[in-house]
């Protein structure tokens, strides 16, 4: 899983994705997001920004009133993401940082989110699931925690997951050298939007998944939905849907 991770790494170093995300950065919010934020974190919040890129949603959160540090795995996009708060005149804490341990006290922050299904791109389902764990752990009781996830969908993808079971569960037992490591691991090169030098890594899960790994965090699931049901003009991206997931962590009340 740590060469995955790196390889995560690299790619998201390299000067066309970084470039990308300098543009994805000065579009701001997706409809769905800002409809969302809105909705669930209250004006003057706390929030960490998990997997921030080049601060995409950071920006628009602090623009909204919030108190935000942006952190990221990838020491390039906190240097871009540090170089468009010159440009934008938005003074933001930018860190390097690792989403499965984050360097904060319990309850650091009001809320968190994870967007743009970063959380995905974590290899390995038991990293996922320390992301889940450590979100809860940074939020204050009663706090939200919002992330996009890819769903699973079959359809078009159906010969794709027959291949991959079959690469799975039936190739890798005659000894040959499967690059997956789990169900629902996916390698590419090309998205709408960037094309990466060597393949990248994703895990595309089924929603019952999520759903039981956010339980296990110890959160409360408020709302899901796709993010083109929520904000129909999101459709107009070039970005496939995904789904958001709205979770909330216990109040003492509750605990």
């Amino acid at each position: 899983m740590e060469e995955i991770e790196k390889t995560v790494v690299k790619e998201f170093s390299s000067k066309g994705v970084q470039e990308t995300y300098k543009d994805m950065t000065r579009e701001g919010l997706w409809k769905s997001e800002e409809i969302l934020f809105k909705k669930y974190f209250k004006k003057g919040s706390s929030i960490l920004d998990i997997g921030c890129g080049s601060g995409r949603t950071t920006f628009p959160l602090v623009k909204l009133g919030h108190k935000v540090i942006g952190i990221d795995l990838t020491p390039a996009m906190i240097k871009s993401a540090k170089w468009i708060s010159k440009e934008f005149g938005i003074k933001v804490d930018f860190k390097v940082g690792n989403a499965k341990n984050l360097k904060f006290k319990d309850n650091s922050f009001d809320n968190a989110i994870f967007s743009f299904n970063g959380w995905n791109q974590v290899p390995g389902r038991e990293n996922r699931q320390k992301v889940l764990n450590e979100a809860y752990r940074i939020i204050k009781p009663g706090g939200y925690y919002i992330f996009t996830s890819h769903k699973r969908v079959f359809g078009k993808w159906t010969p794709f997951w027959i291949k991959q079971w079959l690469k799975m569960y039936i190739l890798r037992h005659f000894g040959c050298k499967i690059k997956e490591k789990e169900f629902g691991d996916r390698f590419f090169r090309k998205t709408a939007r960037e094309i990466y030098e060597t393949e990248q890594y994703i895990n595309i899960p089924k929603v019952s998944e999520v759903k039981k790994m956010i339980k296990k965090a110890g959160f409360g699931l408020v709302y899901n939905e796709l993010r083109n049901t929520i904000a129909p003009k999101d459709a107009e991206m070039k970005s496939g849907n995904c789904m958001f997931f709205v979770c909330r962590k216990p109040s003492q009340d509750n605990i």
